[in-house]
């Protein structure tokens, strides 16, 4: 609706006035493409509001009508309100506004107290506001229960606190869009930062490596550097503050060369013993629990591959597994097959960013106490590689300040990509997957290729952290090259 402030442009707004402006007045700007995840989110928020409807509270009764989805609008402002419930002996209404999140966030108040202006703009008394979201505790045994799926908070004091401020932030956006934004790297987006488009518009010719790729590096310093001019991360004075890590990585970026902390990383490499394990999880999470035993949003693994090295030049072997459809616990069925592909001495199991798969093995332990030592046991042999280039043991500025396993491979590996894959991210792996074991509509053919396509990204996944794992070692003990060629004899 152009002609009026929708809800959505409001909460645009509040996040980057810039795009918000663009977004109303630039028709060469074409739209954002409707992306898996996008998709995915929209169909996830579907079905939970559909749940929701069944709850007990928002059946009619002859004290309350209850309506879903009603629209409000004055001249200048539109909102759409999950459920109203009205009072027919006051004519209250109550507000509930529907969330598949975990908790009540910041933006959730901001979003009641648009619809409470728009409502009572429109001449009605609004009594209590809510947000529901989805009960974190809850966990599924059989069919979903939705009284049991669901928190309502009652957010009606804060709500209200805030209301002379959304009034004023109201106005403030529609004139906005009459003004003209000064294009500024100062003020740059929070939430987008380089990838806002305002910015990409008017600044067009940005080097390749800038202070937005410092790590942790704080707003308010990332502005002081803007706004002497500083743009390019080589340009960043000697003499300004940073930490150690920090500055580190300006120093590669500016000397163009690869600093490592030798004595670091061999004190790292010292401690591994073999058998040598390359463990990677893909997992799948959603609002609403799909499999006995877990929890609203819980990370569920369905997928693992795992290489292993055996001795020092031994050869390197790959097992896996991949849950084929939702008709039995995925999570069990991976669990029995790990703990086969791990039986005998485990000796460490490298992971990229421990805390993602020490939880999940914590999680399984806890789903499965019958198989709770053998995880404890995978953890406290678990090793982070990615610490590595985390904590600067090996900065290369090509990274630039990353240490993603898909920001190093092709630095270390040029020859191995994600990109020639049919799957080439997690998120794209998760949601593919959930589509391919639970959808009816998919043929063979098309579950098929699906499925090769996980296997294919996954083990590219665990092949990864054995290329790194070579490099690591050739850089420290360059003699030792031939003694773990075998790392190299992958099909």
């Amino acid at each position: 609706m152009k002609d009026r402030l929708t809800k959505t442009a409001y909460l645009n707004y509040l996040k980057c006035p810039q795009e918000f402006w663009l977004d109303y007045h630039d028709a060469s700007v074409e739209p954002e493409p409707i992306t898996l995840e996008h998709e995915h989110l929209r169909q996830q928020g579907y079905l939970v509001q559909q749940l929701v409807k069944k709850r007990a509270e928002f059946q009619d009764s002859d004290s309350r009508l209850v309506e879903f989805e009603r629209a409000f609008q004055t001249t200048d402002l539109y909102a759409r309100s999950d459920i109203i419930v009205t009072d027919k002996g006051t004519g209250t209404l109550d507000i509930y506004e529907i969330k598949a999140a975990a908790k009540v966030k910041e933006e959730h108040y901001e979003d009641v107290a648009f619809q409470k202006v728009v409502i009572e703009r429109n001449g009605f008394n609004v009594g209590r506001c809510f947000v529901i979201t989805m009960n974190g505790e809850y966990v599924r045994q059989g069919e979903v229960d939705v009284e049991q799926l669901f928190v309502i908070t009652d957010v009606t004091d804060d709500v209200e606190q805030r209301l002379e401020t959304t009034q004023e932030q109201i106005y403030a956006a529609i004139q906005y869009l009459d003004s003209i934004p000064v294009p500024s790297l100062v003020d740059y987006c929070m939430e987008n930062k380089l990838n806002c488009r305002f910015i990409q518009l008017h600044f067009t010719d940005l080097p390749d490596y800038t202070v937005f790729d410092i790590v942790r590096l704080a707003h308010d310093k990332r502005r002081q550097l803007l706004s002497a001019g500083v743009i390019d991360i080589r340009h960043v004075p000697e003499d300004f503050k940073l930490s150690e890590k920090q500055r580190q990585q300006i120093r590669a970026a500016k000397q163009n060369e690869v600093i490592i902390d030798r004595e670091r990383l061999t004190k790292c490499i010292d401690g591994w013993q073999y058998p040598l394990h390359f463990l990677d999880y893909e997992t799948f999470s959603y609002a609403i629990p799909q499999f006995d035993g877990i929890k609203p949003f819980q990370q569920m693994c369905f997928q693992y591959s795992l290489h292993t090295i055996d001795e020092p030049g031994g050869e390197v072997t790959h097992q896996t597994f991949l849950a084929r459809d939702d008709e039995s616990n995925p999570a069990r069925a991976l669990a029995e097959s790990l703990k086969g592909a791990l039986s005998g001495e485990i000796g460490t199991v490298f992971v990229w960013y421990e805390s993602f798969e020490k939880t999940r093995n914590s999680e399984m332990a806890q789903m499965f106490p019958d198989l709770a030592p053998f995880f404890e046991d995978v953890n406290a042999h678990t090793c982070d590689l990615m610490k590595v280039f985390s904590e600067n043991l090996y900065v290369d500025p090509k990274f630039k300040g990353r240490s993603s396993i898909k920001k190093v491979l092709p630095v270390l590996r040029p020859n191995l990509s994600y990109k020639d894959l049919g799957i080439g991210d997690g998120l794209t792996a998760s949601i593919s997957w959930f589509r391919a074991a639970t959808w009816d509509t998919l043929s063979d053919e098309e579950r098929k290729k699906i499925f090769d396509d996980l296997e294919k990204y996954c083990e590219l996944d665990t092949r990864a952290m054995v290329e790194i794992y070579d490099e690591l070692v050739s850089v420290i003990r360059p003699k030792a090259v031939e003694q773990v060629q075998g790392v190299l004899a992958f099909e």
